[in-house]
């Protein structure tokens, strides 16, 4: 007796044969119905590769939802007969079942990260163009404009010194001059930091030391310098770069006006993982708490503060001076 054979679902892409030993599933079909109507007897049955084993059903009636796509062969038999007949279960795999659709995925996401990561890096690309961009030509007009604006100033008040020699303004034109000069270092110091090509640890090292020698020479202060760590390890970003800059400057500067010193120099080692430049001085030395913030202890402080440095200032009387200021990494 042929079974009858009922397909269920959400479409209509089932075939099943005039033999009634074949089914085909297609797209959205899942459910399959097989009766036998007008029997009383039960049935045994099992679905190679789903069933682990014989089933028995008191009803000759067998019923799958939801098989997954592949090839499978339904055999069975009434509880009158001896010999097992087959049906051909055919399921067509969905497209999440393709043994090629997870690593498709895997594959799609990692591309999507590569295209994120790409864009990303691209456009910080650009704004680091754009930064240096920016910062050349403000250190060019600086150079060119606000350089030469301070360097006439004090090329005019030289002059008009010379037609007052008697006056009572000549110690204005002084403070004019003072003021015109320190304004111009400190504009070719701010040149010097915006300039892209002077990020390297290795520029700040030499041009410390080719100041330090410049000023302290010609007070016959002889000055060593020495790095104990390798040049990579000083991370600085343009800001933080002036900042230590500015206050070894001004800590050198105090050693050639106060200090009368014979010997200075500067260290860079690393402890607890901290980068450390160590300036020290064998002079007369101060009393800190007496000690006035016009000679530049405000300066160290704020510049200090402003890039999260660890200053320390150790000073007395007669033991000269050390300046100390911690990076961390």
């Amino acid at each position: 007796m042929r079974p009858h054979i009922i397909v269920k679902g959400l479409g209509n892409q089932s075939y099943i044969n005039t033999q009634k030993d074949s089914i085909y599933l297609k797209g959205l079909e899942n459910l399959i119905d097989i009766e036998f109507p007008n029997i009383g007897d039960s049935i045994f049955y099992q679905l190679e590769g789903f069933d682990s084993q014989l089933l028995n059903s008191a009803f000759p009636k067998i019923r799958y939802t939801n098989l997954s796509g592949g090839k499978y062969l339904l055999k069975y038999r009434l509880s009158s007969q001896k010999d097992f007949k087959t049906i051909t279960v055919n399921i067509e795999e969905a497209i999440w079942q393709k043994w090629w659709f997870f690593p498709m995925i895997a594959f799609y996401i990692l591309l999507l990260i590569g295209i994120g990561f790409y864009f990303f890096f691209l456009y910080n690309f650009r704004q680091k163009m754009k930064m240096q961009q920016l910062r050349n030509k403000i250190s060019s007009d600086l150079h060119d404009e606000v350089g030469s604006n301070l360097s006439s100033i004090a090329i005019y008040t030289q002059v008009l010194k010379k037609g007052l020699k008697d006056s009572n303004l000549l110690p204005i034109l002084d403070k004019i001059t003072a003021n015109s000069k320190e304004s111009v270092t400190l504009m070719q110091d701010t040149v010097w930091a915006l300039n892209p090509n002077n990020d390297s640890p290795e520029r700040l090292f030499k041009r410390i030391e080719a100041y330090a020698r410049e000023v302290l020479s010609e007070k016959n202060i002889s000055y060593f310098q020495q790095t104990d760590i390798p040049m990579e390890k000083v991370k600085l970003d343009m800001e933080d770069r002036k900042n230590l800059y500015l206050i070894l400057k001004e800590g050198i500067n105090n050693i050639a006006k106060h200090a009368e010193a014979t010997k200075a120099s500067l260290e860079v080692s690393e402890k607890n993982q901290k980068i450390i430049f160590t300036l020290t001085d064998n002079g007369v030395g101060f009393e800190i708490d007496q000690k006035t913030e016009g000679n530049g202890l405000r300066n160290f402080k704020e510049r200090a503060e402003e890039s999260n440095f660890e200053l320390k200032i150790e000073s007395d009387a007669g033991k000269g001076t050390i300046l100390s200021i911690c990076l961390s990494h």
